[in-house]
């Protein structure tokens, strides 16, 4: 009897040995769970930094309006370009920091005046001119 014992436990050691590991079966199915996740998560958190970048640069265009405006006011005339603002008659800077801010995609932002009419643009994601994804602030 403790010899049949003997073989069932010595049986159960080897089968157990075998199967310490994972079969690449399961490796895979783990794999593929785990690609699955992060494309998912990709996804989500892709689409969420392009739509923090367009709001980052929406609060900047309304700074710079801003900006514009207290310079017209302080000043009494136009500014002629961005720098104007950070580089005022008084050695001040209208804006925080002493650098023109710059979009959520880390472009230059572009300023247009006609007359009284202002246009500031950014040139969006692609950083190319007069495209879909440009963002324009006219006032």
């Amino acid at each position: 009897m403790f010899e049949i014992y003997r073989e069932y436990q010595e049986k159960a050691k080897k089968q157990a040995i075998i199967r310490k590991g994972m079969t690449l079966i399961e490796i895979m199915i783990v794999l593929v769970i785990m690609a699955s996740v992060m494309t998912l998560v990709g996804v989500n958190v892709f689409s969420s930094l392009d739509s923090a970048n367009e709001k980052t640069t929406n609060i900047q265009l309304g700074n710079l309006k801003a900006a514009i405006q207290q310079y017209r006011v302080e000043f009494g005339k136009h500014p002629s370009s961005l720098e104007d603002l950070v580089n005022t008659p008084k050695g001040t800077s209208l804006l925080d920091g002493d650098e023109v801010p710059k979009d959520g995609w880390d472009n230059e932002f572009v300023m247009e005046r006609t007359g009284n009419k202002y246009k500031l643009t950014s040139y969006g994601p692609d950083g190319t001119a007069n495209t879909e994804d440009d963002i324009v602030k006219t006032f």
